[in-house]
C-alpha cells in the first residue's frame, strides 16, 4: 500500500555570497526523499514543470520513490529564490507552478502527507486524499503563504480547522504557528492545534529543538541533536516530517519517531541538495537514540 507525499516539486534558486546555484527542492521531494531512506515505499503526488531537469527525476527514481503520480504541465516548475545574507533568510516566489488535480488513480495508502509549498492544495483535494489514506499528516507552510507584489513570500493568518480537522498529524515550525494562533508557548500551540481533533501536533524550532503533542498522552519536548556543523537547514522541517511519518507507520511509536526525525533533520542540514540523502544509517541512529534518551515530558497548557 505504501506512502504518498503531496505538493509540487521546486527549483529553488539559492543566492549566496553573490552566487546563484539551482537546487531541486519542495516539501515534496525532502520529505519522500526521508521516508524513502527509511525503507517506505514512497511517491509524489505533484507537478513539475517543462523546465524540471531530468537527471533530477532519474535520480528520485534511483532513491526508489515512485513517480507515476507527477504531472508534467506547460510552462514553467514552481521556482523561489532564496537569498542569504547576516544569518537571515528571504524567500520569493519566481513562479507559482500549478494547482494539483485530483488523481485518477482510486488506490488506498497507509499514509499520505501533504506538504505544499505554495497553494497548490485544494480543500476538495483533501476531502480526497483523507479517504484514500489511514493516516494523514500535513505542513501547513503551504497553506498560510502568500507573496507580495515583488514576490517576497510571508506567511499570513488563514482559515485552517476544516483542513487540520481531516488529517492525524499537523505541523508547522514555530513561526508559522504562531502567525496563525497568536501564541508564543509552543505547549499552548500544541493544545490549539489538538483542539482542531487531531491526534497529534508538532512545532518544530530549529536548532532550538520541537514539541510533541498527543492526545492522549500530553506534550514532550524533542531537543535537536548539538551539531556545530550545520551548512544548509533548507528542509530540515520537510525531511523531520517525512522521516516522523515513515518511523510511526512501522512503529506507532510518536516520540521515538519524533527522535528520528531530529536526528535525520540535523544530518540532512549538513548537505545541500539531494546530497543531502548521503548519510551514515548507523549515525542517523546514534543520534536519534541520543535525542529519544534526551526527551522530557511536559504538561501540555490550554
Amino acid at each position: 500500500m505504501g506512502s504518498v507525499v503531496c505538493g509540487n516539486l521546486t527549483l529553488d534558486e539559492l543566492v549566496e555570497d553573490g552566487r546563484v546555484r539551482i537546487f531541486p527542492g519542495g516539501s515534496a521531494l525532502f520529505a519522500s526523499c526521508a521516508a524513502a531512506y527509511l525503507g517506505s515505499r514512497v511517491g509524489i503526488l505533484g507537478n513539475i514543470g517543462e523546465d524540471y531537469p531530468r537527471p533530477i527525476l532519474r535520480r528520485l527514481r534511483t532513491l526508489h520513490i515512485d513517480l507515476r503520480l507527477v504531472r508534467k504541465t506547460e510552462g514553467s516548475s514552481t521556482r523561489f529564490q532564496i537569498t542569504r545574507f547576516n544569518g537571515f533568510r528571504r524567500l520569493r516566489l519566481v513562479d507559482p507552478g500549478h494547482r494539483i488535480v485530483v488523481p485518477r488513480s482510486s488506490s488506498l495508502f497507509e499514509g499520505i502527507h501533504l506538504g505544499p509549498v505554495f497553494n497548490e492544495i485544494s480543500g476538495s483535494l483533501v476531502n480526497t486524499l483523507r479517504k484514500q489514506c489511514d493516516f494523514l499528516s500535513s505542513d501547513l507552510q503551504g497553506f498560510i503563504r502568500t507573496a507580495s507584489s515583488n514576490g517576497v513570500v510571508r506567511t499570513v493568518p488563514r482559515s485552517l480547522s476544516r483542513i487540520i480537522g481531516h488529517c492525524d498529524m499537523v505541523q508547522a515550525s514555530i513561526e508559522e504557528a504562531r502567525s496563525q494562533t497568536r501564541s508564543r508557548d509552543p505547549r499552548a500551540i500544541l493544545s490549539r492545534f489538538l483542539a482542531m481533533r487531531v491526534r497529534y501536533a508538532i512545532v518544530t524550532m530549529g536548532e532550538k529543538g520541537s514539541w510533541l503533542g498527543s492526545q492522549r498522552d500530553g506534550s514532550y519536548f524533542i531537543p535537536a541533536f548539538p551539531d556545530r556543523t550545520i551548512r544548509d537547514s533548507t528542509g530540515a522541517g520537510d525531511v523531520f516530517a517525512g522521516s516522523w511519518l515513515s518511523t510511526y507507520l512501522s512503529t506507532k511509536d510518536p516520540v521515538w519517531a519524533s527522535a528520528v526525525g531530529s536526528a535525520f533533520a540535523s544530518l540532512a542540514s549538513r548537505r545541500t541538495g539531494l546530497s543531502k540523502f548521503q548519510m551514515s544509517r548507523s549515525e542517523l541512529f546514534r543520534r536519534a537514540s541520543w535525542v529519544y534518551n534526551h526527551v522530557k515530558t511536559m504538561p501540555l497548557v490550554q
